[in-house]
Protein backbone atom coordinates (compact mmCIF):
# COMPACT_ATOMS: atom_id res chain seq x y z
CA UNK A 1 0.00 0.00 0.00
CA UNK A 2 1.40 3.51 -0.91
CA UNK A 3 1.32 6.23 0.93
CA UNK A 4 0.27 9.73 -0.50
CA UNK A 5 2.91 12.10 -0.23
CA UNK A 6 2.36 15.92 1.26
CA UNK A 7 4.31 18.88 -0.48
CA UNK A 8 4.44 22.18 1.81
CA UNK A 9 2.15 24.53 -0.24
CA UNK A 10 4.82 27.76 0.25
CA UNK A 11 7.90 26.43 -0.76
CA UNK A 12 6.77 22.54 -2.18
CA UNK A 13 9.21 20.55 0.17
CA UNK A 14 8.48 17.30 1.09
CA UNK A 15 10.77 17.12 4.40
CA UNK A 16 9.22 17.78 7.85
CA UNK A 17 5.35 18.56 6.43
CA UNK A 18 3.32 19.16 8.88
CA UNK A 19 -0.93 19.55 9.04
CA UNK A 20 -2.05 23.05 9.71
CA UNK A 21 -5.78 24.04 10.34
CA UNK A 22 -6.29 27.53 8.31
CA UNK A 23 -8.79 28.61 10.60
CA UNK A 24 -7.26 27.26 14.59
CA UNK A 25 -9.06 25.31 16.32
CA UNK A 26 -8.98 27.74 18.83
CA UNK A 27 -11.16 29.77 16.16
CA UNK A 28 -13.31 27.28 15.00
CA UNK A 29 -13.16 23.51 16.26
CA UNK A 30 -16.27 22.83 14.18
CA UNK A 31 -14.08 22.45 11.18
CA UNK A 32 -11.52 20.16 12.67
CA UNK A 33 -11.69 17.41 10.05
CA UNK A 34 -12.94 20.01 7.33
CA UNK A 35 -10.18 18.86 4.51
CA UNK A 36 -10.92 22.38 3.20
CA UNK A 37 -8.95 24.17 5.84
CA UNK A 38 -6.25 21.89 6.03
CA UNK A 39 -3.09 23.32 4.90
CA UNK A 40 0.23 21.17 4.51
CA UNK A 41 3.64 22.97 5.22
CA UNK A 42 7.20 22.44 6.49
CA UNK A 43 7.96 22.89 9.96
CA UNK A 44 10.00 26.37 8.80
CA UNK A 45 6.40 27.81 7.34
CA UNK A 46 4.28 26.30 10.18
CA UNK A 47 6.53 26.66 13.35
CA UNK A 48 9.57 28.94 12.03
CA UNK A 49 9.68 32.34 12.62
CA UNK A 50 7.65 33.48 9.56
CA UNK A 51 5.56 30.37 9.95
CA UNK A 52 1.85 30.60 10.84
CA UNK A 53 2.72 30.22 14.37
CA UNK A 54 5.89 31.85 14.48
CA UNK A 55 6.35 35.21 15.74
CA UNK A 56 6.32 37.21 12.83
CA UNK A 57 3.71 35.01 11.00
CA UNK A 58 1.12 36.99 10.73
CA UNK A 59 0.80 37.83 6.88
CA UNK A 60 1.04 34.14 5.68
CA UNK A 61 -1.24 33.36 8.38
CA UNK A 62 -3.26 36.23 6.71
CA UNK A 63 -2.50 34.70 3.30
CA UNK A 64 -3.66 31.40 3.70
CA UNK A 65 -7.08 32.46 5.60
CA UNK A 66 -8.13 34.91 2.90
CA UNK A 67 -7.05 32.19 0.14
CA UNK A 68 -9.48 29.62 2.69
CA UNK A 69 -12.12 32.43 2.70
CA UNK A 70 -11.86 32.79 -1.03
CA UNK A 71 -12.30 29.05 -1.93
CA UNK A 72 -15.48 29.23 0.34
CA UNK A 73 -16.90 32.14 -1.96
CA UNK A 74 -16.17 30.22 -4.97
CA UNK A 75 -17.89 26.93 -4.13
CA UNK A 76 -20.67 28.75 -2.54
CA UNK A 77 -21.72 30.54 -5.43
CA UNK A 78 -25.44 31.32 -4.63
CA UNK A 79 -26.65 34.18 -2.06
CA UNK A 80 -28.72 32.01 -0.32
CA UNK A 81 -27.62 28.03 0.91
CA UNK A 82 -29.47 24.96 2.11
CA UNK A 83 -28.30 23.14 5.06
CA UNK A 84 -27.02 20.39 2.95
CA UNK A 85 -25.22 23.01 0.43
CA UNK A 86 -23.09 23.68 3.02
CA UNK A 87 -21.93 20.44 4.01
CA UNK A 88 -22.14 19.19 0.68
CA UNK A 89 -18.66 21.55 0.38
CA UNK A 90 -17.64 21.04 4.66
CA UNK A 91 -18.14 17.40 4.56
CA UNK A 92 -18.41 17.92 8.19
CA UNK A 93 -19.74 15.81 10.73
CA UNK A 94 -23.80 16.30 11.23
CA UNK A 95 -22.69 17.39 15.14
CA UNK A 96 -20.53 20.15 13.88
CA UNK A 97 -22.43 21.20 11.20
CA UNK A 98 -25.01 21.91 13.93
CA UNK A 99 -23.04 23.72 16.09
CA UNK A 100 -21.74 25.56 12.99
CA UNK A 101 -25.05 27.22 11.94
CA UNK A 102 -27.14 27.03 14.93
CA UNK A 103 -26.30 30.97 16.03
CA UNK A 104 -26.97 32.03 12.62
CA UNK A 105 -31.11 32.94 11.59
CA UNK A 106 -31.90 31.87 8.91
CA UNK A 107 -34.20 34.01 5.70
CA UNK A 108 -36.83 32.14 4.20
CA UNK A 109 -35.04 28.58 5.60
CA UNK A 110 -32.04 29.67 4.05
CA UNK A 111 -28.56 30.41 5.38
CA UNK A 112 -27.57 33.49 4.15
CA UNK A 113 -23.77 32.90 2.10
CA UNK A 114 -21.86 35.96 3.95
CA UNK A 115 -23.02 34.66 7.46
CA UNK A 116 -21.66 31.16 6.50
CA UNK A 117 -18.54 32.58 5.17
CA UNK A 118 -17.92 34.39 8.36
CA UNK A 119 -18.84 31.82 10.64
CA UNK A 120 -16.44 28.95 9.17
CA UNK A 121 -13.93 31.78 9.28
CA UNK A 122 -14.23 32.02 13.59
CA UNK A 123 -16.50 34.98 13.50
CA UNK A 124 -14.43 37.65 11.06
CA UNK A 125 -13.37 37.74 7.85
CA UNK A 126 -10.16 38.77 6.25
CA UNK A 127 -10.01 42.04 3.89
CA UNK A 128 -7.33 41.64 1.12
CA UNK A 129 -5.77 44.99 1.61
CA UNK A 130 -2.09 44.48 3.04
CA UNK A 131 -1.77 40.91 2.13
CA UNK A 132 0.64 40.10 -0.54
CA UNK A 133 0.48 36.98 -2.67
CA UNK A 134 4.77 36.53 -2.75
CA UNK A 135 6.04 33.87 -0.61
CA UNK A 136 8.22 34.54 2.26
Amino acid sequence: MTREIYHCRECYSIYGVELHHIVFRSENKNLEKCKLNFAYLCQEHHRGTYGVHGSKGSRLNKKLKLEFQNQLGILWDKQYLTREEINEVLQISDKALNRLLKTLTLQKGLYVREEVIRQCMGGRLIVEEGVKSGKI
